[in-house]
């Protein structure tokens, strides 16, 4: 019989895999707004920054995960601390709840916003229809919203790549065109000047987003084996990565479709696939409460414990909260703002994560150093 450390449990690893696409394809990802802005807008070099980004995203996963496993950290403010000290660690723990909220506004928008572009329904229907979901994702908890997710995750995914290889067989551009397009136009929404300017800021921006979730998968299961972990991060990099990259290439070889538009991907599908394009926008409000939802339970984590009535009334009020302020902006300012402001304060986190272990590893060398020497002393 194999031991803890080296079993590998199918069913997790699909339920897991399937719980972290879910999490990540969200309205963001759905509509395509947050990776046109990051990738699609700098032509085909951006291809390069769609693997960069999965590439640092599954190694985070690993670190933070295993981490967690070998300190047996509880939650994510402990794990904030380990990284970057308590003072550092608790400041951008508490960060990361106006961030997570921030993000809910974001895919509640964007929910709003594509049913408005594709049905022409007011804004505050698809708003509302969310907010409704995530309230009810805080009253059942976060193990039974990876059990829904999981299951909804591999269609919204097969739904999104049928949608971008129509787009890239018969493109309105093409990819050399399209690049040409997009390095042309001077109304288009960008995260940075440079393309390797908005890798960095994107990754840095997902990792205040992500981290949280690392961390409760974790405590979803923390007698998982290394071996089970390594797989369903992987699975789960190599197929989003597959995802993104035909999204990409789709946005820029009808280039002069999607800009301007709130939901590229839906631009696409309405002019590749008109049949899909119904089905496309049902899977992206699908994507966005596999998204919104964890991050509503995630929110309501951070100020009680989860199933009791503190957190029920918490989570409901946060969501609540988050629909008003999402009527405040459209969804590519609020993506372009979120992105960009979080994720130069993700730039800081890394680097300073860095320079504290190190520092830590130093001292701990050091400490061990001065025990052996005191006690080769005593014994003399």
């Amino acid at each position: 019989m194999k031991n803890k450390t080296e079993r590998v449990r199918i069913g997790f690893i699909f339920s897991m895999v399937g719980g972290m696409i879910a999490y990540y394809i969200g309205a963001s990802t759905g509509t395509g707004q947050e990776f046109f802005q990051s990738y699609s807008s700098y032509g085909t070099i951006g291809l390069a920054g769609v693997v960069i980004q999965h590439i640092l995203l599954a190694a985070l996963a690993l670190v933070v995960i295993l981490v967690c496993k070998r300190h047996q950290l509880a939650n994510a403010k402990e794990c904030f601390i380990w990284f970057l000290g308590k003072y550092v660690g608790a400041a951008v723990y508490y960060y990361t709840v106006a961030f997570v909220f921030c993000t809910m506004i974001q895919l509640i928008a964007g929910t709003g916003h594509l049913l408005t572009q594709y049905y022409g329904w007011p804004y505050y229907i698809g708003a509302v229809l969310l907010a409704v979901l995530c309230i009810m994702s805080v009253l059942f908890g976060f193990k039974k919203v990876i059990d829904i997710i999981s299951k909804i995750a591999p269609l919204i995914l097969l739904t999104m790549a049928v949608v971008f290889v129509v787009g890239l067989i018969d493109p309105v551009d093409g990819l050399k065109q399209g690049t040409e397009i997009a390095l042309a136009s001077d109304t288009i929404v960008k995260t940075s000047s440079s393309w390797i300017g908005a890798t960095i800021l994107h990754h840095t921006y997902l990792i205040l987003f992500v981290i949280p979730y690392y961390v409760s998968c974790y405590m979803l299961d923390p007698d998982a084996s290394k071996r089970e972990t390594c797989l369903w991060v992987v699975i789960s990099y190599v197929l989003l990565a597959g995802v993104v990259l035909l999204m990409v290439a789709s946005q820029v070889a009808n280039m002069s479709v999607v800009i301007g538009t709130e939901a590229p991907n839906l631009a696409i599908a309405t002019t590749h696939t008109p049949i899909f394009a119904a089905i496309l926008t049902l899977m992206i409000v699908a994507a966005s409460f596999t998204t919104t939802a964890p991050i509503a339970v995630i929110c309501a984590e951070y100020f009680a414990k989860e199933g009791t009535h503190r957190y029920k009334v918490i989570g409901t009020v946060i969501v609540l909260l988050a629909l008003a302020i999402s009527f405040l902006g459209s969804y590519s300012q609020i993506i372009n703002i979120l992105v960009t402001v979080s994720g130069r304060i993700g730039l800081f986190v890394y680097i300073f994560a860095a320079c504290y272990r190190v520092y830590r590893m130093i001292a701990s060398k050091k400490e061990s150093a001065e025990l052996v020497a005191d006690e080769t002393t005593s014994y003399e």
